[in-house]
């Protein structure tokens, strides 16, 4: 088994090798204490730390671990939490994987563009009021879309959360697709950056100049005429890009409200491992290839809300943490 492994690690690329090397933290409220660690590559990711505690906690940092120390470690410690990248879950026995995003998609092969979208009719009337313009091999609207659309709002929507891609990647995805735009008296005023790979259509990217547009229903607009497009071409499905995998997330049930199923993305290079360890709000998790939604009471809203969404759901009513000391080996 040894021998095996590490031949594996052998293998990798060269620029891999700085995941193997791991930063230890404890996380403590007051109440409850929690091994945290994260690959170096990876950092601190405050997001997975906000669903863990609802009032701040305090980070300690205690040391560092290689890969090939993480297992017994791991089985030292009562309550953990890894942020790891994905082949490497194999080092890892028991607990729970958490993929740190999950794909949204639209089934519009054998459906009318109104049979497909289950979203209220209130929500998509907002739409009425917009045009669509679709561009594509046109660089100053891609520069347009990145810097006054897709930056700004990703800035003020995530804030210290945010992610930003350099514009050589949206380059590569414009490559491949177009730029759906919602007008509004000729301005653009809202977009998706789409990709176009085989029969399914990718919204990738998308972006809005002005929160008072969105509340007027521009990214609605940009979702609606993106299926529109994805029918015109052929296209079998509409995936509507990556969230985060928590039932609570306004991402992810804006996007189911449309009707959409919940896959693993198997493009995500990350996974989250929980040992003895629960999100404060409920969450998705991978077991035999399956995604399980944990919720806490078999009464709870979002049960209903994304039933129809591909989940299964598993109901955990007890959730304590033992608050035990940590005992660091």
């Amino acid at each position: 088994m040894l021998i095996r492994e590490l031949f594996y690690m052998a293998t990798l690329p060269f620029k891999l090798l700085k995941e193997i090397v791991f930063d230890v933290y404890i996380l403590s409220d007051g109440e409850k204490k929690i091994i945290y660690i994260t690959s170096v590559s990876a950092g601190i990711t405050p997001y997975y730390i906000k669903r863990l505690y609802e009032k701040d906690a305090k980070i300690t940092k205690l040391k560092k671990i290689y890969i090939w120390n993480l297992r017994k470690f791991v089985d030292q410690q009562s309550e953990v939490m890894i942020d790891i990248y994905r082949p490497f879950v194999r080092f890892l026995d028991g607990g729970l994987l958490v993929p740190s995003l999950v794909d949204q998609v639209l089934d519009i092969e054998k459906k009318s563009v109104n049979e497909a979208i289950k979203l209220g009719s209130r929500e998509l009337k907002k739409t009425n009021q917009f045009g669509c313009e679709i561009i594509s091999n046109d660089s100053d609207a891609l520069k347009f879309f990145y810097e006054k659309l897709h930056v700004p709002y990703i800035k003020k929507r995530h804030g210290t959360y945010a992610y930003i891609e350099n514009f050589d990647t949206i380059k590569k995805i414009y490559k491949k697709g177009e730029i759906v735009f919602a007008t509004l008296n000729g301005e653009r005023v809202a977009a998706y950056l789409c990709e176009i790979n085989g029969d399914i259509y990718f919204c990738n990217r998308n972006g809005a100049l002005d929160e008072s547009f969105v509340k007027k229903g521009a990214l609605v607009a940009t979702y609606y005429f993106a299926i529109l497009r994805a029918k015109k071409i052929d296209s079998k499905k509409v995936s509507f890009g990556k969230s985060r995998p928590f039932l609570s997330d306004g991402i992810l049930r804006h996007k189911n409200q449309w009707g959409t199923k919940i896959y693993d993305d198997k493009t995500n290079k990350r996974f989250i491992y929980l040992k003895n360890v629960f999100f404060e709000n409920p969450f998705i998790h991978i077991e035999d290839k399956k995604l399980i939604a944990v919720v806490f009471s078999e009464n709870d809203k979002l049960m209903k809300e994304f039933g129809a969404s591909g989940l299964e759901f598993n109901i955990v009513k007890n959730r304590n943490y033992e608050g035990s000391e940590i005992e660091i080996k």
